[in-house]
């Protein structure tokens, strides 16, 4: 009966570094994973900020009276950048931030109208038909793996006159 005992024994003795040595091998996996979540968490936040921007600067420059359309470009650009870094995505600029002015049939101005220049006092005439607003995020490295989900641009398009 001694025997049983001493078998028992020694296979506990043969496994008492084996938990230790799979800790070892999993943990770098383990610790890459979260980095990775944790990574993609915040690409994906940053975002959705720059899409709600968009929408709301698209909107707002939408609702923008005729006659202040071009001097009111200005502080749009301005509020959005400012809403952007309070929701605190440091590394968007001005230069990031496009506004556009798209004729009814969603297509670009072949000659930028005066309306379109921001600072310029001119009134908005029935050429205008929507207003875009375009941020482009400079790429994090995870961002340039992944841009099937993430896409290069925030972007928001929005009928002048209508909310």
């Amino acid at each position: 009966m001694s025997a049983l005992p001493l078998r028992a024994n020694h296979a506990l003795r043969s496994q008492n570094g084996t938990a230790t040595v799979e800790l070892v091998l999993i943990l770098p996996l383990l610790l890459t994973l979260c980095a990775f979540i944790m990574a993609f968490g915040h690409l994906y936040w940053t975002q959705n900020v720059l899409q709600k921007a968009a929408q709301e600067g698209a909107r707002a420059l939408s609702l923008t009276p005729a006659a202040q359309f071009g001097s009111g470009m200005h502080g749009i650009e301005a509020q959005l950048l400012q809403d952007i870094r309070s929701a605190g995505v440091t590394e968007i600029q001005a230069s990031n931030i496009t506004l556009i002015c798209l004729d009814m049939a969603f297509n670009p101005f072949a000659a930028v109208p005066a309306y379109c220049t921001p600072g310029s006092s001119a009134p908005v005439d029935s050429s205008l038909g929507y207003v875009q607003t375009i941020i482009t995020p400079p790429l994090t490295n995870l961002g340039s793996w992944l841009p099937f989900y993430f896409p290069p641009n925030a972007t928001a398009l929005y009928r002048y006159g209508y909310n």
